[in-house]
């Protein structure tokens, strides 16, 4: 799961908190339906302005819409690592891997 999905699903989780239907929802962010539903599903990421109104809505500061807790599992860190790593080329790679020796070793 990358970062767009995880704050989808917790827009979601606090969505249900509150008690609210997308359609509720996105009538008090002043978002159409079809936007939160693709914000929920990791497809639209919201910008700072949508992020500060729907935190108001949920009671709670914009830095907790990023609360992740399951990104701080071992699997999962090992994971995204590998997925970042995948996308490097050989130079950056040597770069990563002087740094991770300098750091670790």
């Amino acid at each position: 799961m990358n970062v767009k999905e995880a704050l989808g699903q917790r827009i979601k989780i606090l969505r249900h908190k509150i008690g609210y239907t997308q359609e509720k929802f996105a009538e008090a962010a002043g978002l159409a339906p079809r936007h939160i539903s693709r914000i929920e599903n990791g497809i639209n990421t919201p910008s700072v302005e949508t992020l500060a109104r729907m935190a108001g809505i949920f009671g709670v500061e914009v830095k907790e819409l990023f609360d992740f807790p399951y990104m701080e599992d071992e699997k999962y860190l090992k994971e995204d690592i590998q997925n970042i790593l995948n996308t490097l080329d050989y130079e950056e790679l040597k770069l990563v891997h002087r740094v991770l020796n300098g750091m670790f070793r």
